[in-house]
């Protein structure tokens, strides 16, 4: 079996903003298994039934971000298998804003013709749920079957006939095109200051999921109408 690493022992990004979205190394950017502050490299076919398929399109993907999120609830113990997908026609964009954090947030967002690797996780109700309420509320859960037939994902996992995602309500735009991450270069924290924001329009065949006002979190009984 497979030695876990202790995500503990990587960069917090609330001491390191800079690092932001997710500043693993090529070694540890393979699928992996999070649970109580440990990662395991995942090499076999896993249960997730009775699971929500979300991508985690920023620092959702990064296991020391779960665990600064999900650390001392019964959450944390449930395991998030998380795989690498590639999505068409959707990239990944900065969002108009600064974290409490200091760093600028990203978000899905529609980019016809790209081609976007990102990450595609197997969250428990109660895991989505305290997820929810560390995301703001410009924030929406949204996504559908088209999303899910956009996605590419690895054969350790069944095929969703749904993904969900977190959609901020604008991007960041430079002379009026969006400000897109890229993954192949070092995280560098864009001018939020001095930029645009334009609006994010949601493909019109897709769920945007209630979330609870005030505490913005997610009910099972929601997600289990919509599932």
């Amino acid at each position: 079996m497979p030695k876990p690493s202790h995500v503990a022992t990587w960069p917090s990004l609330a001491e390191l903003p800079s690092l932001y979205p997710d500043p693993r190394n090529r070694t540890n950017r393979g699928p992996y298994l999070y649970r109580a502050g440990k990662a395991w490299p995942l090499r076999r076919h896993v249960d997730t039934s009775s699971r929500i398929p979300v991508l985690a399109v920023g620092s959702n993907a990064y296991p020391r971000q779960l665990s600064d999120k999900l650390a001392g609830t019964h959450a944390d113990l449930q395991g998030i298998p998380t795989v690498p997908a590639i999505l068409r026609d959707f990239d990944v964009a900065y969002c108009p804003v600064r974290s409490r954090k200091v760093y600028i947030p990203v978000t899905l967002a529609s980019r016809p013709g790209a081609v976007c690797l990102t990450w595609l996780q197997w969250l428990t109700f109660e895991q989505l749920s305290v997820i929810s309420a560390t995301e703001g509320s410009r924030y929406a859960l949204v996504g559908g079957a088209s999303l899910a037939a956009a996605a590419d994902i690895p054969d350790q996992l069944r095929r969703p006939r749904a993904i969900f995602a977190w959609w901020f309500d604008s991007v960041l735009a430079r002379d009026d095109s969006p400000v897109w991450l890229d993954v192949y270069r070092p995280p560098a924290q864009p001018d939020v200051e001095h930029a645009q924001a334009l609006p994010s329009v949601l493909p019109s065949d897709w769920i945007e999921v209630p979330r609870e006002a005030g505490e913005l979190m997610i009910s099972e009984e929601i997600m289990s109408e919509i599932c």
